[in-house]
This record gives C-alpha cells, structure tokens and sequence, in this order.
C-alpha cells in the first residue's frame, strides 16, 4: 500500500474514531457506580483455584452468565488496577473503536459505496442509545455483544465471497463466544438467515444449522432460570409489545424521551422520528420496487436485535438500541450516499437534524452520569483515604441525598475498601426515597439510641459529604441524636417493638401480635452498665409446652460472662427476672446479651424450634 493510500485509510477509519472521542468525551471520563460495585467486588470472592469456576460461570441476576462481558472484564480489570476508573473506560472505547471499523467494513460490502460505510459510522456512533453504554462499565456487555455480532456476520459475508471454509468455521467460533457477552446473541441466527434470503438465498439452507445453539440456549434459560418475580423482567405479551417496539423506534431516530432533559422540546423528537421513518421508508420502497431486498435486511436487523426484549414493557432501557441502531444506521447512510436532486436536500436537512437532536441528548446522558459517578468517587475515596483508625470504626454518612444514597452507598462500595460498618445519620434517610422493592433502607440504617452509643463509646464517628471532601461532624451530631431518642431510653429494648429491631440479634423469629419467640439462643444489644450495682430485668412468659418435660433452664450471658441464671417451672405464666451485672461489664460502648435455654420444643404443624416468648430488657 502507498503512503499516500495509507494515510486516507487512516482518515477513513480513524475519524469516526475521533468523532465517537468528541461525542462521547464525557463517558470517557465516567466513574463508577450503581451495579459496578457488584462486578468490582468478584475479586474479594477468588480465595482459591477452584472458585474461579464460581464467579466466572454461576448465574447470577435474572439467570445471567455473561462470562466475557462481565465477569472476567471486571475481574481481569480490578485485579490489574483496582479501583481505577481510566481502564475499563478506555477497554470500552477500544472495544468500540473495533466495532466501527467493523460496521464501516460490513456497510461498504452490502452497498457497495464507501460514502455510505464512512457515513454509517457516523451516525451509529452518535445514536443517543450509545450514552450509558459507552460510559457505564456494567452495561459493557452491549459494546461486547455488537462486537461479536458484527464479526460473526463480517465472516459470514467473507464466507460468501470466498467460499473459504476457515471464514464459516471462524464465525461459528465468534458466534458461540457470544454467549458469554449477552443472553440476545441468540439472535444472530436470525441475523445471518435473513441476509441470506434477502441477497443470498443459496445460503439459506446452511444458515439453519446457526439455529440449533440458539434454540438450545433458550430452552436452556427457560427450564433452568426460574421465571422473574421483579415487574421488570416480567414479560408481557399481546399489544404492549408493539407500544415498545414503537418507543424504541422512536428513540433511536428522534431521542423521544418523556421528560425534556435540555432545549429539547419534546415535538422536536417527535416530528424527527416521523420525518426519518417517512424518508427511509421512502428510500426502501424504491429499491424494493427493483427487487432490490437490502434495505429489507437492513430494517429486519432492528426488528430481529430488539425482538426479545419487546415484551419486557415494564424495562425500557435506552442502550438496548445500541445493536439494533446498527441496521439502521446503514439504511440511513446508504440513503444519504444516493440521494441526488432534491432529495439530497432533504437528506441533509434531516441528517443534520438528527445529529442535533441525538447528540444533544447523549450529551445531557453522559453529562448526568458523569456528574453523579464523580460524587461517587469523591465519597469512596474520602473514606478509601481515612486515617485507619477510623477505618475500623463504625462510620455514620451525613449529606447523603436520594442520588448519592443509591449510586454510591446502596451498592456497598465499602467493602472493596475495607470498611464493614458504614450507616446513614440517623434521621438523614427521611430524605431518600425507600424503594421497597429494592430491600429498602434498612441495609444502611440504625436507631438514634445506638448511633448514640456508638458515639459515646467513641467507636463511631460522623462524617458529612460537602463537595469533594468527608468532614468530622460528629461533635455537631451527638446532640442531634440525643434529641431523636424522644424520651426512649437507650438502655431499654421491647422485642416486640420494630423500632427496636436493629438490637436485635440472631436467634428471634418474627414478631406476632404481641409477643416474639426465641429459639434455643438469641441475642441482644444493649448499653452496658456504667456502674457497680446495675440489675438487668428481663421480662416474658412461659408456655406450657417448654416446661412439658420438666423445668426449664434458663441462662444469660455477655462476651464470656455470665450474668445469671434462672429455673422456670410453673407453665403458662409471665416471669421478670432481676440480674445483678458482673464488673467486668461496666463500660461506655454496647455488649451483647445472649439468652439460652437448655432444650427447646415444637408445636405440631410448625417446623420451627421454640425457647422461650420474651418481653423486655432494661438496664436499671
């Protein structure tokens, strides 16, 4: 090849390259958050040879194994630079770099014309549906599954050109490989089978051998993945698949969200999907007129990637484009190549009206994401960067808003650092919305009465997010927490009261109205004594059935001490022990109390094992 021959080729592949930099520069500077911090942490799971298997092949949320695209991406990556951002951002951007070259390769070998190839690239790398992929290191698996679906049908293609049996071997390699980036290349089939009617139907027949890996993958996930409880994952049929199908069209070509994010009013959107879908329609009619069946590959590849997700009408998820767009971005840029006359005009028009639209829409994405994940990592690096002392103390987060609460401290970056207690101020979680269905707060939460304890105790600090820094507030807070306790004493715990929960240790069952049940051991925290001369009353009642085979023993205990013991006799009656605290006890910070019994019984039909009903304990 020439110099000069060289240097075009550069240009030629190299400026989407630089335009896909320039769209997405944001992305490329994304920290992490949300689920990142779940794919992070399967370094902290590899103990030993053997557990590799586990985390690189057990199925995790709704019965995924994407080993390639997210297993060893994180693991791989985490191991080599830890909590390093810049890595998997620039994996990710490579990955892509690849993927272009590939769809410019495969657009100028279905049209025959390098403008469109050059043009396609274009304006697949500025769909909005590119933006949290492009910067979210746990949505890497859409960039792995264009990778592999777009080398499987650029052998397919050479394939048939060639009629060399390493290219056809090769594409069966990449196709299966897919598998391992995301549960929707079993689409592919459909993919290469549909080309092959369109343009080459003497391939049809080999192409049905693509079918039975994908058939057998999806009867596999249907009898061995347990059907989705979440609404989200539900699957729906009937006409909602159609609504979908509609807003994922309309927000590939026109960005059409629900809520304006930035200038963009939402007719903008509208009239450009509509505008778009006419001249594409249009373009696709012409050819087919001539028995030209391109264009109807080209718009069968949309329909074929988005198909399984179509009745997920509760999931609407803007990166589930990011493949499908891909068909369409060729159909598009072919039509600009060839538009002449008028209809060049038009073209443009709409072309510039696209790029406008998309990429002020990934623009106002990508700039979200970016500036949540940075108060991410302004939060995980103040405490990655703590004095280590504190480190091993329990850590109260004050200036936790709703956004920080579940991109940062929901996900549990803590542990990846090496801090195991880390909660919200009381109070603070009256600002955050509680979503239920996803555990709620109480991961995260703790009782004024403890957090005072804590504190007192100085076994917990407070710190409080302003700006880029955490701050020590704890003096400011003691007081705080002081006045939330409302008059209830920290020294006293009802187990039958939720507000006491969090005391609570293994051991309890459920509260029933009323009352709460013990098995042969449970356990309670509480304050310790901070004189000689404290008694600890405990409160309950005694059924029958615990004393059916003879008095019942009863012993309580604390770090190694015992406190006292008592023998229960009489059946169905309440009792209130009195316990004198051992000195060995007395202190500032909480014990743990641990009641036993010596035997435990059963009710006929209950598969539990019972202790004793328990009441109060209070330091006095």
């Amino acid at each position: 090849m020439k110099p000069g021959s060289r240097f075009r080729a550069a240009l030629y592949y190299g400026l989407p390259m630089l335009f896909c930099i320039a769209v997405h520069w944001l992305a490329l500077k994304t920290w992490f958050y949300l689920d990142d911090f779940a794919w992070l942490g399967l370094r902290l799971e590899l103990h030993a040879p053997h557990d590799l298997i586990q985390i690189l092949f057990k199925p995790q949320a709704q019965g995924t194994v994407r080993t390639l695209s997210e297993r060893l991406f994180f693991l791989v990556l985490t191991s080599l630079f830890g909590l390093e951002a810049p890595p998997f951002r620039i994996w990710a951007f490579l990955t892509q770099f690849v993927n272009i070259v590939l769809l410019i390769r495969i657009t100028r070998r279905l049209t025959g014309s390098a403008v469109a190839a050059f043009l396609a690239s274009l304006i697949w790398v500025a769909n909005a549906g590119m933006a949290i992929a492009m910067g979210w290191s746990s949505a890497y698996n859409e960039i792995a599954f264009a990778f592999f679906i777009l080398l499987s049908f650029y052998l397919f293609l050479s394939y048939i050109d060639t009629g060399r049996r390493k290219y056809w071997i090769w594409q069966w390699v990449v196709f299966l490989a897919g598998f391992g980036a995301l549960e929707l290349n079993v689409v592919y089939p459909a993919l290469a089978a549909g080309y092959a009617l369109c343009c080459v139907r003497a391939h049809v027949r080999k192409t049905l051998y693509l079918f039975i890996p994908s058939i057998l993958f999806t009867a596999a996930h249907f009898i061995l993945v347990p059907a989705p409880t979440d609404p989200y994952y539900q699957m729906y049929f009937g006409f909602s698949p159609f609504t979908m199908l509609w807003k994922y069209w309309a927000w590939m070509l026109g960005a059409l969200r629900n809520q304006p994010v930035d200038w963009r009013p939402q007719w903008l959107g509208l009239s450009a999907a509509f505008a778009i879908t006419m001249a594409l329609a249009f373009f696709a009619w012409g050819k087919i007129r001539r028995r030209e069946w391109l264009p109807v590959f080209m718009l069968a590849w949309f329909l074929i990637v988005i198909l399984p997700v179509l009745p997920l009408k509760n999931h609407f998820t803007e990166y589930y484009v990011f493949v499908p767009s891909a068909g369409i971005a060729m159909l598009g840029a072919w039509a600009i190549a060839e538009a002449q006359g008028y209809a060049r005009g038009i073209a443009i028009v709409l072309a510039g009206l696209y790029f406008t639209i998309s990429i002020a829409d990934t623009r106002s994405a990508e700039k979200f994401n970016y500036e949540r994940s940075r108060r991410v990592k302004y939060l995980v690096k103040a405490l990655e960067h703590l004095p280590k002392p504190w480190m091993n103390k329990t850590i109260f987060l004050a200036g936790i808003d709703d956004q920080l609460y579940w991109s940062a401290v929901y996900p549990d970056p803590f542990r990846l650092i090496g801090i195991q207690h880390v909660y919200l101020v009381p109070g603070s979680e009256k600002g955050i919305d509680p979503h239920p269905e996803m555990g709620g707060l109480s991961k995260f939460s703790v009782s004024p009465g403890l957090a005072v304890l804590a504190l007192k105790s100085r076994q917990a600090v407070v710190l409080e997010m302003q700006g880029r820094s955490l701050i020590d507030v704890t003096d400011a807070y003691r007081p705080v927490l002081d006045r939330q306790l409302d008059g209830r004493e920290i020294d006293f715990v009802d187990v039958v009261d939720k507000q006491y929960g969090d005391r609570l240790g293994p051991g309890w069952y459920p509260a029933e109205t009323g009352f709460r049940w013990s098995s042969k051991s449970a356990r309670v925290t509480m304050a310790r004594p901070k004189k000689s001369g404290q008694d600890l009353r405990v409160t309950g009642f005694c059924p029958a059935g615990a004393v059916a085979d003879g008095p019942l023993e009863l012993s309580i205990h604390s770090e190694g001490v015992t406190i006292g013991t008592a023998v229960l006799k009489e059946p169905n009656q309440a009792f209130d022990l009195h316990f004198q605290l051992p000195a060995e006890l007395i202190g500032e910070s909480t014990m743990q109390i641990e009641v036993d019994v010596n035997r435990t019984f059963q009710v006929a039909g209950d598969p539990r094992t019972f202790g004793l009903v328990f009441g109060t304990f209070t330091l006095q």
